[in-house]
């Protein structure tokens, strides 16, 4: 009887530290990071000793096993699959994501200690064109342009408002990657045509230089080589840290405009479970 109850004492443990093991850990979908790889990544979100930087502050407590994916559509299709458990987004696209699909729900919060920013990014060489995208980037923050724009197409009902872009006979032609997958800051609607407040910032930026706009939808791992290669003039969206604490993103030889949003919140969204 006793070998019994040890048997079953024992048994009892090993489930317990299979099941343990089962809910302290979930399979957590980012967009591709360009300067960091998935086995340092997730060190550097479940790292709780750092002051600055990247430091995730949830309120779970699971390991996180870190996948990268090139889109949005792609995670989000891996989550149907159960290929991953959850999605790690900015807040705004999270909430964006969940009010417009009732598949998906916000499970958890997470924070950054140092706000993460998103930047223009262009190739060293191409200096005065940084030079006048940051130009504007600041004109448009003292006339209170950048967070009209932000609120009309971030936070307000309107945010589905197409964008639409001037075009100018002779001018100079700027090449621009973006996700068109990352809604409310820029996607595709069903029309097939562009939106969102990365876009609409984008095509403000044309007017003011009188350049005409070209869109080009790019995934996430491609950034780099669409910028080196030149088949873009300059990639709409790299994530850095205020201050470049983290820069998982651009790499050596990228130049970094002045960031135009910034955040500290990112939600993870989880397929709805049924009740």
């Amino acid at each position: 009887m006793k070998k019994i109850f040890l048997a079953f004492t024992a048994a009892l443990v090993v489930a317990s530290s299979v099941y343990a093991a089962v809910v302290m850990t979930a399979r957590v979908g980012f967009l591709t990071r360009l300067n960091t790889n998935e086995e340092e990544f997730s060190r550097i979100i479940q790292d709780s000793t750092r002051t600055t930087g990247w430091n995730l502050l949830s309120n779970r407590h699971e390991l996180y096993g870190v996948k990268f994916y090139d889109s949005l559509n792609t995670m989000l299709m891996a989550m149907d699959k159960y290929e991953i458990d959850e999605i790690a987004l900015p807040d705004v696209v999270a909430e964006y994501i969940t009010a417009n699909n009732p598949a998906y729900e916000i499970c958890c919060l997470a924070q950054t200690r140092v706000p993460m920013s998103l930047a223009f990014g262009f190739r060293k060489d191409e200096t005065q064109l940084a030079w006048k995208f940051d130009r504007v980037i600041q004109e448009m923050n003292d006339d209170w342009t950048l967070p009209e724009i932000q609120g009309v197409y971030i936070y307000n009902n309107n945010r589905n408002k197409p964008v639409s872009f001037d075009s100018y006979d002779g001018a100079e032609t700027v090449k621009v990657a973006v996700t068109g997958d990352l809604p409310p800051l820029d996607y595709v609607d069903e029309g097939g045509r562009a939106s969102g407040f990365n876009t609409a910032i984008l095509a403000e930026i044309g007017r003011r230089l009188k350049v005409n706009i070209e869109l080009v939808n790019i995934e996430s791992g491609a950034r780099n080589a669409a910028l080196s290669s030149g088949r873009v003039d300059v990639v709409f969206w790299y994530e850095t840290s205020e201050g470049g604490v983290w820069n998982f993103d651009a790499p050596e030889g990228v130049l970094l405009s002045k960031p135009y949003y910034s955040w500290n919140k990112f939600y993870h969204i989880t397929k709805k479970q049924t009740r």
